[in-house]
């Protein structure tokens, strides 16, 4: 009888796990398609910014690349997760503005991991300090002159 009462227990136990890896796998695959240009396209307010990045000279780059903070995983998922949950409310709504700008802390994200990628080109200048921004001058070399025009505002 309690050889039964085992076995049960096992294969509760086995399922549970075969559960929990698909659940893992299924979320991991997620969140690594959730950072591919193919994902951040698909929205209609980026069409023009990804336009604009597919002939720039950082196309090999993800947008995740530039957009995610250079940090420990939980700081990654968690920023992530804030942006995207926020990029879906003003999508869901059509609310975008019509000009798309950083936040403060995406230019802080952006111009970190261009110094990330860049440093040695910069190293003896005041922008390896950080106490300038790249985007401030260098924003056109990947998503064009100006602000996008990724706004859907509908009135």
């Amino acid at each position: 009888m309690v050889y039964k009462g085992l076995k049960g227990s096992f294969s509760i136990a086995v399922v549970g796990v075969v559960i929990g890896l698909i659940i893992a796998g299924i979320s991991a695959g997620s969140y690594h398609f959730a950072g591919t240009p193919q994902f951040c396209s698909s929205c209609h307010s980026m069409e023009t910014v990804h336009a604009a990045w597919q002939q720039s000279q950082h196309k090999q780059f993800a947008c995740i690349e530039c957009h995610l903070p250079d940090s420990n995983p939980a700081r990654q998922v968690t920023y992530k997760a804030a942006v995207g949950m926020r990029d879906l409310y003003y999508e869901t709504l059509r609310s975008y503005p019509d000009a798309i700008k950083l936040t403060d802390d995406g230019k802080k994200i952006v111009s970190g991991n261009c110094l990330r990628c860049h440093f040695s080109t910069v190293e003896k200048t005041n922008m390896a300090s950080g106490r300038a921004s790249c985007i401030q001058c260098h924003r056109q070399l990947v998503h064009g002159q100006g602000l996008s025009k990724g706004g859907i505002r509908v009135e």
